[in-house]
């Protein structure tokens, strides 16, 4: 029973280490990509000012994903190929290093379970730490190698930040941000709140007058888009004033069913 416990509790995919910031471990990441020959964990802590102890942490990361390898020497490293490539790339700009970086991540795990995740446009950060410690099979005392690794990932631009704590997928700068409750409130105040009808049990409330209500959709089928659930953090998405009109058409339909399910009149 204890050891299956022991093995649950350690990440099954390739994590970094929850003792190392991502700065730092970008730092370190950079050091040992630029060494030019065989180097030791004393010797970034030299160049970094990060102990050594840390640095040999970040170690195990870097050779998953193939920018260091061991090197003849007890606690010895060496930057591959790869590594080079990466080192050479930031000497030109943080801008660029970052980039080589997103590419030798791009296969990784974590990299193809966020742009899966984020595809259809931001999502929040909760949800995609949740997904990845799904994956990693990490447990909620594991939970902070999975935030230094969104960290890690915002931190070389591979997910963008947007308000409300949601993340987008570098690649897809098309796709609209969520809106913010004070843009919400501005939008709502000369619409929904000074010309909507008041709603009263029983009654279906007219859509909202936004831009995304102009139109209904063509060519959708009804049963196919009522019938995937909808998750706590989908409504997580909807402004103050969608879920007014969600919770009025709610209470409108279930009055109409009720009159319908009635039995008839003698």
């Amino acid at each position: 029973m204890s050891s299956r416990q022991g093995v649950s509790a350690r990440p099954e995919k390739p994590v970094p280490t929850d003792r190392v910031l991502a700065g730092e471990h970008l730092t370190i990441t950079r050091t040992s990509c630029a060494a030019e020959g065989p180097f030791t964990a004393r010797d970034l802590e030299s160049l970094t000012g990060i102990s050594a102890h840390r640095c040999g942490l970040v170690m195990s990361f870097l050779r998953t994903y193939g920018l260091v390898e061991q090197a003849p020497g007890r606690g010895a490293y060496q930057p591959t190929k790869a590594g080079g490539a990466v080192a050479a790339a930031w000497e030109k700009s943080e801008r660029k290093g970052h980039q080589a970086l997103r590419e030798a991540w791009k296969k990784s795990w974590f990299a193809r379970c966020a742009h899966a995740r984020l595809a259809q446009g931001p999502a929040l950060r909760i949800g995609l730490v949740s997904k990845l410690m799904t994956l990693a099979h990490v447990d909620e005392k594991q939970r902070r190698h999975i935030d230094v690794l969104v960290d890690l990932m915002v931190a070389v631009g591979m997910l963008l930040p947007e308000d409300g704590g949601y993340l987008r997928w570098h690649e897809n700068p098309a796709v609209p941000a969520p809106r913010s409750p004070s843009q919400d409130q501005a939008a709502g105040t000369d619409t929904a709140e000074v010309h909507a009808p008041p709603t009263s049990e029983g009654v279906i409330p007219a859509p909202r007058p936004d831009n995304d209500n102009l139109a209904a959709p063509t060519g959708e089928d009804l049963m196919a888009l009522l019938s995937p659930p909808v998750l706590l953090a989908d409504f997580a998405r909807l402004s103050r004033e969608d879920v007014v009109a969600l919770h009025g058409h709610i209470r409108g339909l279930a009055a109409i069913l009720a009159k319908l399910r009635r039995p008839p009149m003698p």
